[in-house]
């Protein structure tokens, strides 16, 4: 029987979040599709750093690992540890690897390039039969000697409700909240972004499909949360009408609260209606900017800070928590772009949000643009590409107008204003609900 192990590589990002939040979904989708149609029963979902030592790995004939650019260098050494005792099948998948495939390593047998069930399947099923020929599988990587073989498109799974429900009972769900996935991708392409370019369209999970998983995950874990961690969760307004209309036939609605994601362009009256009467209580957006000439060459001309303001607004007449994203540091943005998202904020109704420094992820159009001006190589220290800027020295920027320090400087203003804000509305939720809020206030206080 071939014992497999799946790494969900944690990078610093949700390390500081994991023992609030449910673990990455990918490798749970892969433990349950591998299990559905390939039989294979003996699976092990660990993060780095859980007795990933080579006296462990030596333990499975298969080893997994899921990574993102920032925390690409630990696959690496996850990979390197897995060979010194033994000479595990070491597939690597996710983002990163499949923006630069030739960062396969030579303790990295093969990369899973894009969306990864059944060409993670078909590998594995082919190594089981002692048979290995990557070539014959779509949708790989490996190397031969030092040439990078890259085989055939693979074609993407649909409809996407064949995929069956991840395997939570092999990750370490929460009882607070769940998150869960009912779509794949996102119609946008905003240049910060990786995902239009990894899942290369939208596709969608079903209502019925969506509405079993959370009937599944209410009687299993009975969280008080689900968060619907979509890129954009009300992308098809049809679906939204489905599912709300199935959520309270089912009464789904009166057992747990739901938090999900929007852009401003598509939240209306409607929308927003939609959303409360399903009992979604938080809507998180990536607003982005104050100002609408970084705005648009972030997102385009799709949305527009008005609009934004609007989308807030209309959210908050329904009664719903609001959250926003923001990102600094784009190339050309002045100290006094920066400042005018600092005022959006503060003259917003937002009830929370985060503040982020651009990253030209590998697969967007901000690596392309850092690749040009010779900032960026496909072989680098991946760790500097840390989400929170602040934590390292060196970590990737591609502001031509502010020093480091400059925007440090900046980002710690934001950072302050979002504090006082968070604890507003903590305060508020716990006068509004005291039975629901206080057995948690104290220790979000800490933190906000």
């Amino acid at each position: 029987m071939t014992k497999i192990l799946l790494v969900n590589v944690v990078d610093e990002f949700r390390k500081r979040r994991i023992e609030n939040e449910s673990p990455s979904l990918a490798t749970g989708y892969l433990a349950s599709y591998l299990r559905e149609f390939g039989d294979f029963n003996d699976i092990t979902i660990l993060n780095a750093g859980q007795s990933l030592t080579a006296n462990y790995l030596r333990n499975f004939g298969v080893i997994g690992i899921s990574s993102v650019t920032q925390n690409f260098n630990v696959a690496k050494q996850v990979a390197t540890e897995a060979k010194k005792e033994a000479d595990p099948l070491v597939i690597v998948g996710g983002h990163h690897i499949t923006a630069l495939p030739n960062n396969l390593t030579e303790n990295m047998d093969v990369a899973a390039l894009g969306e990864g069930e059944q060409t993670a399947l078909e590998i594995i099923q082919s190594f089981r039969k002692n048979c290995l020929t990557l070539s014959k599988i779509k949708g790989v990587a490996y190397k031969t000697g030092n040439k990078l073989v890259i085989t055939g498109k693979r074609a993407l799974i649909r409809p996407l409700d064949k995929i069956p429900f991840p395997a939570r009972d092999l990750l370490h769900i929460s009882s607070h909240f769940v998150h869960m996935l009912t779509s794949r991708g996102c119609p946008y392409k905003c240049v910060f972004c990786s995902s239009s370019s990894f899942w290369k369209t939208t596709r969608f999970f079903s209502a019925k499909y969506v509405v079993d998983e959370i009937s599944a995950i209410v009687a299993e874990y009975k969280p008080k949360r689900v968060n619907f961690a979509d890129d954009l969760f009300i992308a098809d307004k049809r679906r939204i009408r489905k599912i709300r209309q199935m959520i309270l036939a089912e009464g789904l609605h009166r057992e747990v609260e739901f938090h999900c994601t929007a852009r401003a362009n598509l939240v209306n009256h409607e929308v927003a209606s939609l959303l409360k009467s399903m009992n979604v209580r938080n809507v998180s957006m990536g607003l982005e900017s104050g100002s609408n000439r970084i705005l648009q060459s972030l997102k385009g001309n799709s949305v527009s800070v008005e609009q934004n303001i609007k989308a807030i607004k209309i959210l908050k007449r329904r009664g719903l928590t609001v959250s926003g994203s923001f990102i600094i540091g784009s190339p050309t943005e002045t100290e006094k772009e920066i400042m005018q998202t600092y005022k959006f904020i503060e003259r917003s109704k937002l009830d929370g949000g985060e503040i982020y420094v651009l990253l030209p992820f590998p697969g967007t159009k901000v690596w392309e643009y850092g690749d040009q001006r010779g900032q960026l190589t496909d072989f680098m220290d991946w760790s500097r590409f840390e989400i929170y800027f602040e934590d390292i020295p060196n970590r990737i920027m591609v502001s031509e107008t502010l020093s480091r320090d400059e925007l440090l400087g900046l980002l710690l203003r934001f950072k302050k204003l979002w504090g006082t804000r968070r604890r507003k509305t903590l305060l508020k939720e716990a006068v509004k609900h005291p039975f629901r809020t206080l057995p948690f206030i104290r220790r979000k206080l800490m933190r906000a």
